[in-house]
């Protein structure tokens, strides 16, 4: 497995860190954030999961038996208590990250109020993901420069692995998703769990991972008997499109919406969305299999700065775009839904 690049050294110079992204496909800097917020948020989860069963005491992260499981029904069971924590969502308004992300795009930016807690439960199967690969677009479809930024809200190491993903693979533009993989919609690539090209690291409370929505990626096993939670959140300009469902909960119509979610909240900020935004909604009579199929990614103002000048992920500088295989799989994969 090899180690995401750190690329915490370039924050200082936003042109650096734009070619880094468009070589890498990703951000890797530890650091970024003050880790007391996402302590303050873990700390909370671990109340709500307490709460509903899931772990065994409040204060640690240690699972309350063997036979949990996140399927579909856990978006309307399980998932309605940890994304009606509000201090969940302001993290994604945390001042040094919104400034950082506002700046790194270039221009007025919003937040998609569709935000993930990712619960990876322990599993004895070390070739198990806890979410399997794909590429963000395969749900976003509208626009291709969103950004997505992970955040640990465990430590995650070896044992309990956070994010992983393939450097370069962007490069290859939006890839056709496998059936085979599972899930409710066919949104999985055919990306073995131990392919050579995994990159991850030993990720800290503070750490953030910004990417692509064309890198492949997916969430690394966890073989511990701690629950391994983090979260996703996504950026984009105003003036790019939003696919309208995503100015829901994430989850919905399964997970209740903000009229339930969000009462009692001190500030409803972090869900309102800019009237300039224009939701976009998934066509209604089609197949979704088929309609991925038929799917094109447009151009991408942030990965075109690499045409002209550009670097491979060893840092050598190109004189192209890079050749990325398209991914082959022959491991199994879970059925489960993942959240």
């Amino acid at each position: 497995m090899h180690t995401l690049r750190d690329s915490s050294d370039l924050l200082d110079d936003v042109e650096a860190l734009r070619d880094r992204l468009a070589d890498d496909g990703y951000l890797y800097l530890p650091g970024l954030l003050d880790p007391a917020g996402p302590a303050a948020v873990q700390a909370e989860l671990r109340a709500a999961l307490h709460g509903i069963g899931w772990l065994t005491d409040p204060d640690r992260l240690t699972v309350s038996g063997d036979g949990l499981r996140f399927e579909r029904r856990s978006f309307g069971e399980v998932y309605p208590a940890v994304q009606r924590l509000e201090a969940f969502h302001r993290l994604a308004f945390t001042p040094r990250l919104w400034t950082f992300m506002e700046t790194f795009l270039g221009g007025p930016a919003f937040c998609h109020p569709a935000r993930v807690v990712r619960l990876a439960l322990p599993s004895a199967d070390p070739g198990r993901y806890a979410t399997r690969a794909h590429q963000d677009y395969v749900v976003q479809h509208v626009t291709t420069d969103a950004l997505t930024v992970w955040l640990p809200l465990t430590d995650c190491d070896r044992t309990r692995q956070g994010l992983r993903l393939i450097p370069g693979s962007q490069a290859a533009g939006f890839l056709p998703t496998d059936p085979e993989q599972g899930g409710r919609r066919p949104l999985y690539l055919p990306v073995a769990a131990d392919d050579e090209r995994w990159a991850t690291a030993d990720f800290r409370l503070g750490d953030v991972v910004v990417f692509h929505s064309l890198t492949v990626h997916g969430g690394g096993p966890n073989s511990s008997r701690e629950i391994r939670l983090s979260a996703d959140v996504r950026y984009q300009l105003t003036t790019e499109p939003l696919r309208a469902e995503f100015a829901h909960p994430h989850g919905w119509p399964v997970t209740p919406d903000w009229d339930e979610l969000a009462a009692g909240w001190e500030s409803r900020e972090w869900i309102r969305l800019d009237p300039a935004v224009e939701l976009r909604e998934l066509p209604g009579d089609v197949d979704y299999g088929a309609y991925l199929a038929g799917l094109t990614a447009p151009p991408s103002r942030l990965l075109e700065r690499r045409r002209t000048t550009g670097h491979d992920t060893t840092g050598h500088r190109t004189t192209g775009r890079p050749t990325v295989d398209h991914p082959t799989v022959n491991h199994p994969t879970t059925k489960e839904a993942t959240p």
